[in-house]
Order: C-alpha cells, then sequence, then structure tokens
C-alpha cells in the first residue's frame, strides 16, 4: 500500500506556487468574506484571531496576560467601572456598586486605614448600567434620568465628596402662554408660590425644580423645596440680589423648570463645548440639549434679569427633525458637538468658525442617518466612533472632504460576526497600539486595531481564561508612567464553584532588553507575582483557589499546579514567578489564493508541503492544517542546556507540514505558553493540481 507521502508526492504534479502575507493589518474576516479574493486587504487578513492583537505596522502580537487586583465588594453583584483623569499622572479608576465607590491608582487599591477607602454613592445596582459621565479637572458629573445630577470631586486620594449639582437659574421649558397665573407670597428667602389652576403634580415630581416668574420686565427665580398641593408649594430665592422677585403681584409670565424628578432628569452623555457644560436628554424632552452659561459650569441663566439675553448665557434647543429622536450622547471633536440621535448624529456649532457658540449663534446639521445607540462613543484620532443602533456595528463620524460633511462608514463591515451578538461598551486604549476594545452583550470581548492614517482596522477577538467567564465593565486610563493606557476590567468566572468578581487589568507589553530577558514575562491570566528570595511555595493566591494554573518561574516554564489553600508549591525555588490562569491563543489562515495558468487556485485541490513563520521575540507555539494535527517549533539548539529555558528567538521558522489536500489549503497556529509569540509574516509553500 502507497505511503501517505507517496500519495502526496504523487498527487503534487501540479503548479507550485510560495505566497506570502506580509502583515495581518486586516485581521479577522467575516466567513461571508471566504471568496472575496478579489479584495485587497484579503491577503492581509486570516479567518480566525483570537487572543492576539494586531500592530499597527502589520504583525500579530499575542496579547498579554490580565493581572488580578482584588475582589469587587459584593461578588454577587454587578458592578460598574469609571474612569477619571487629571492628567497622564494623576488617574484613577472607580468602582461603583450598590450605594458605594471604591478607588484605584497606580494599579492597586487605595486605602485608608488598611481597608479600601469607600464612600456612600446615591445609586443602586439597577442604577449603574444607566448612568452617563462627564470630567473637568477635579470634578465628574454624572447624570440618571431618576435622579439629579451629581458631583464627584476630588479633593485628595482619599477624599471624593458627592454633592447635588447646582444648576442656578434654569434650563425652563417654554414660557407660559395661558391666562394661569403664579403668585410668590414674598420677594426673598422661602416663599409660597400659589397657582391660579393646578400646575404641579406631587412632591417626587416638583420639589428641586426651578420657577421662573416676571413681573414688571424683571424675572426672579426659586426653586421649589416643598408640595403642598397641585396649586401651591413651598420654594427658596436662589438669590436674593439677582433673582429676587419684584414684589407679590401674580404674573402670567412664568416657566417652570425643564428638569425634575422622579424620571425627568437629563441621562443622556453629556459633554463639554466652548467653555460650557452640556446636558442632553429628559423623559419629557428626548431630543434637547441644554448648555450652562459661558464659564459658569453651575448657571443655566437663560437672560439677564430684564429680560435681555446675551453671548454668555445658557442655551436651551430641541433639534428638529422628520421625527423627534432622543439625543444619546454629546460628543466634541475638534470644532464641532456632536449629538448622537436614534436617527443619525447631528453637528452643532455656532455656523462660523470666527464665531462663538451662543444663544444666537446655533447651527443644527445633520450628518447621516445612522441612528446611534444608546451607549458612550469614544474620540479616536480625528474621528468618533459611535455603536450603531442595531448595537452590532461600530461606525466612523470622519469628516468627508468630498461630501464636505461628516460621514459615518461601517468600521465592521469586513468583520461582522465578531460585533453579532450587539455591543455592550466601547473603550479606547490609545497607546500605544490604538486598540479599540468592545464588551458584548453576552460578556464576550472583541477589539481593533484603529490607526486611520494608515488605513489600519484589524478585528480580532479576546477570550479570557476561566471558566463561565464573562467581561462586565471596562475602563481605560494612563498607565502608572503616563506614556501608554492601560484596560480595566471587571472579570465574572467560575472559581472552586463560586461566582466571583474580580477587578483586573491588562498588562503592559514587556520589551525583553535581550533574548534572555524573560523572567518579567506576563502572559497568563487574572494572574501574580511573586518577587523575592528563592522559594518553592508561593502563597498570595486565594483568589485562584482550586485552578489549575500556569507558571513562569525565573523565565522559564514550569509544569502546571492546583492552587490549594491560597498556594501552590514548585518543582524547583525560584526567585520571580508568574503564576495565572492558561490562555490559547489562535490563528487560522483564510483560504489561500494564488494565480494559475487556468485562472484562480480557488476550488484547485491543493496541499502545503511547507510553512514559513517569520517570528520576533517568540518562544513556543504549535502549527498544522487543523487543531487536530498540530506539531511544536523547536527552538532548542545544541547550545542550549537540557536543563535552562531556550532564549526568545526572532527569525524564520521553515517548518515541514504533512497536509492534506483540500481545496481551501488551510493552516492553523495556535500558542498556549507563557511566552510572548510575535509573528511578523506567513509564508506557505503550495502545491496546486489541476482542476
Amino acid at each position: 500500500m502507497a505511503t501517505t507521502a507517496a500519495k502526496n508526492k504523487a498527487a503534487d504534479s501540479g503548479i507550485r506556487q510560495e505566497p506570502f502575507q506580509t502583515n495581518f493589518t486586516a485581521g479577522e474576516f467575516s466567513p461571508l468574506l471566504k471568496g472575496r479574493v478579489d479584495l485587497q486587504k484579503y491577503g492581509n487578513a486570516v479567518a480566525t484571531m483570537d487572543n492576539f492583537i494586531v500592530f499597527p505596522h502589520g504583525p500579530a502580537d499575542k496579547r498579554v496576560g490580565t493581572r488580578h487586583i482584588t475582589s469587587v465588594k459584593t461578588p454577587a453583584a454587578v458592578t460598574r467601572l469609571v474612569s477619571f483623569t487629571f492628567n497622564t499622572l494623576q488617574s484613577y479608576i472607580i468602582e461603583f456598586g450598590n450605594q458605594y465607590c471604591r478607588f484605584y491608582k497606580d494599579e492597586g487599591q487605595i486605602q485608608s486605614s488598611g481597608s479600601a477607602y469607600e464612600i456612600t454613592s446615591p445609586y443602586l445596582t439597577a442604577d449603574l448600567p444607566e448612568l452617563t459621565f462627564t470630567q473637568s479637572a477635579d470634578d465628574l458629573y454624572i447624570c440618571h434620568s431618576d435622579k439629579r445630577p451629581q458631583q464627584l470631586t476630588r479633593t485628595a486620594d482619599t477624599s471624593w465628596p458627592f454633592s447635588d449639582y447646582d444648576y442656578g437659574d434654569g434650563p425652563y421649558l417654554s414660557p407660559n402662554t395661558t391666562s394661569t397665573t403664579i403668585t410668590p407670597s414674598g420677594t426673598t428667602g422661602s416663599v409660597t408660590l400659589t397657582a391660579s389652576v393646578a400646575i404641579f403634580t406631587s412632591a417626587a415630581v416638583d420639589v428641586g425644580r426651578m420657577v421662573r416668574i416676571e413681573q414688571s420686565s424683571e424675572w426672579g427665580a426659586a426653586i421649589i423645596t416643598a408640595f403642598t398641593n397641585t396649586t401651591v408649594v413651598t420654594a427658596t430665592v436662589i438669590d436674593d440680589t439677582e433673582s429676587a422677585f419684584l414684589n407679590t403681584s401674580s404674573s402670567t409670565s412664568w416657566r417652570l423648570g425643564s428638569w425634575y424628578g422622579p424620571d425627568n432628569w437629563p441621562s443622556g452623555k453629556p459633554t463639554f463645548f466652548e467653555n460650557r457644560l452640556v446636558f442632553c436628554k429628559t423623559t419629557g424632552e428626548p431630543n434637547a440639549f441644554w448648555a450652562s452659561r459661558s464659564s459658569d459650569f453651575n448657571s443655566h441663566k437663560p437672560t439677564s434679569r430684564s429680560g435681555v439675553v446675551s453671548d454668555s448665557h445658557s442655551i436651551n434647543r430641541l433639534i428638529t427633525d422628520n421625527e423627534v429622536n432622543a439625543i444619546n450622547w454629546l460628543m466634541v471633536d475638534n470644532a464641532y458637538m456632536f449629538a448622537g440621535t436614534t436617527d443619525g448624529p447631528f453637528k452643532i456649532w455656532s455656523g462660523q468658525t470666527s464665531q462663538a457658540f451662543a444663544p444666537t449663534a446655533i447651527k443644527v446639521d445633520k450628518q447621516t442617518e445612522d441612528g446611534a445607540g444608546d451607549i458612550e462613543p469614544i474620540k479616536a484620532g480625528d474621528a468618533v466612533l459611535y455603536v450603531s443602533r442595531s448595537t452590532i456595528k461600530v461606525r466612523e463620524l470622519l469628516f468627508s472632504f468630498q461630501s464636505d460633511k461628516h460621514l459615518s462608514a461601517n468600521l465592521a463591515l469586513l468583520s461582522e460576526h465578531i460585533p453579532r451578538t450587539g455591543i455592550a461598551q466601547i473603550v479606547h486604549v490609545e497607546e500605544p497600539d490604538g486598540i479599540v476594545y468592545l464588551r458584548l452583550t453576552n460578556g464576550t470581548v472583541a477589539s481593533f486595531t484603529y490607526k486611520r492614517d494608515e488605513n489600519v482596522i484589524g478585528w480580532q477577538t479576546q477570550t479570557f481564561a476561566g471558566t463561565n467567564v464573562e467581561v462586565e465593565s471596562m475602563a481605560s486610563i494612563p498607565s502608572v508612567d503616563g506614556k501608554s493606557n492601560t484596560l480595566y476590567m471587571i472579570v465574572k468566572r467560575t472559581i472552586n464553584g463560586a461566582t466571583v468578581r474580580y477587578i483586573e487589568f491588562l498588562e503592559n507589553r514587556l520589551q525583553p532588553t535581550s533574548p534572555t530577558d524573560k523572567d518579567d514575562l506576563f502572559y497568563v491570566d487574572s494572574g501574580a507575582t511573586y518577587a523575592g528570595s528563592a522559594a518553592t511555595v508561593i502563597t498570595g493566591l486565594s483568589h485562584l483557589q482550586g485552578q489549575v494554573v500556569q507558571i513562569l518561574a525565573d523565565g522559564a516554564s514550569h509544569p502546571d499546579k492546583t492552587v490549594s489553600s491560597g498556594q501552590i508549591t514548585l518543582d524547583r525555588s525560584a526567585s520571580k514567578v508568574q503564576v495565572g490562569l492558561k490562555y490559547t491563543s489562535t490563528l487560522v489562515a483564510l483560504p489561500v489564493e494564488v494565480a494559475t495558468p487556468t485562472g484562480t487556485s480557488q476550488g484547485k485541490k491543493k496541499r502545503i508541503s511547507q510553512l514559513l513563520v517569520r517570528l520576533y521575540n517568540s518562544l513556543g507555539g504549535k502549527f498544522g492544517q487543523d487543531a487536530s494535527t498540530l506539531d511544536r517549533f523547536m527552538y532548542r539548539s545544541g547550545s542550549v542546556p537540557m536543563d535552562s529555558s531556550p532564549p526568545l528567538f526572532t527569525g524564520d521558522k521553515i517548518v515541514s507540514m504533512n497536509a492534506e489536500h483540500s481545496t481551501s489549503a488551510e493552516y492553523t497556529i495556535i500558542h498556549d505558553e507563557p511566552f510572548p509569540f510575535t509573528v511578523i509574516a506567513l509564508g506557505p509553500r503550495l502545491e496546486v493540481q489541476k482542476r
């Protein structure tokens, strides 16, 4: 009987081709594109890219591991992470839980008297997904439809007071046009306001709501503090000098505040634009935005006392279109503010680049019909990246000189299968590689490299290690040294039979100083590091109790161990040990396409006899026709002692593949060891039969 090798030799009487994939900048292609060999990006894409990232200049690099910090306060409850960046060297992660906040800085939890520093928060667990934020210096402004906007202020690492946002004189609904009157009982301090007909609703609705009354061409303002009935409330004049009522006469010229409880507070993502704090979207006015006075974030005063509107006064505006579409977010990009509505993005500005945004200088221009989801967008380069209304696309809001307006291209078009389950969150880790991370609705994570100037948009998936893993929240802040960005996550897992929620961060990639510089490599998930005198017993692993862990000991691979009593015992002593959960990185090539004398190679039987893999600072890995036929890359040379770990390898690995003939000629590369693995290029040797 003929051997497989003999059969292959007999069959390889066709054409030999050696295509060379020089980069991976197109990332993982949709299965629907396996026939689109005509696309220029086809040669830069793969069929599967899991637990890799694409470097902007082309290579596919195994992602680094995640480092464990601590558990959330209540592991059984959904929790949220929020970023707070004063500058690149003063940045924090805030853990929002059920009526509490905890704080993290420099990759660790902030402590006070030996315990986690914690403050009381007004928000319940059910509120957390709907919170929206914007920040200015030491102040974080927080919105939710059921609660008055809050201001969280940093005064020290262990001093973060909450306070009600003081919005001053405003904002207001349109002036009254009926014969209904309001009569104040006094001109300053606490007064009673009496309406001629029922215009008030309840304490829940009206307490905290503004009332503005004009008397003899002068406006006064008060905030409601108590509800008596539908015609009588108690209020406090907000400023006895600027907002006092002129007298106790009744008036038909009055305005009620736009914001009130319990479900009509601004809830869309706010922002800062031209030195104004801008809010948006209430239940009653979903298509409205409100900008504070210029240079006064705590005042929404619409006019002077005499009713004159100046350029510095506040701005109230409804975005009018064929439909009343909710403003889900506001985002500033260069000289414009964009409103992401369910019917598409709108550009908001003064109308002239030489003119400031003001009550008398507002222009609102619809850009596209591509509706925005209720998910906070990100700024990336010159673009705003936002999640579509369907939540299955990421759109790039970018100016087109040809169209003379902003367009919103679908960045997921070539990788539409990855976000198909739905996107729940989008986070930009700008430095060093421009990676955009997406938390999907099923708890998995996707990512793509975004470098528009280099036309690099390459998608990947990220599968974090463990059992029943779900990523429930993400946030990015500058790294400890301020030179890059760090992604923090809340990761839900099953550990030792129990549900846990850990706060972890994606480690920064180490740049080895030499091929033997391996001690600090970190390629495990939920990992921890021991550094000290040589030891065999490694403690501090209670968060991985009962788990089989992967180990790097003094830069060398070590047999896996099971954590017991929060510790492991090594087979040999080591002074630097990285311990965590093992994860697997996978690359699967697309069906190879080469030219043949009769046209395409698609549909022709092919066999890969040899594979060139160009690597950089790599160690470990396997290759094969598929995941069931893998062989190891070999690194050990005669000069490397058997009891030591080989150095990191840079160069070409040319390996033989005993692949079967197929019409696709796909191949697989897998890496599951605690080492780096960077693929620069791939070159299969292909034997193509005549069809």
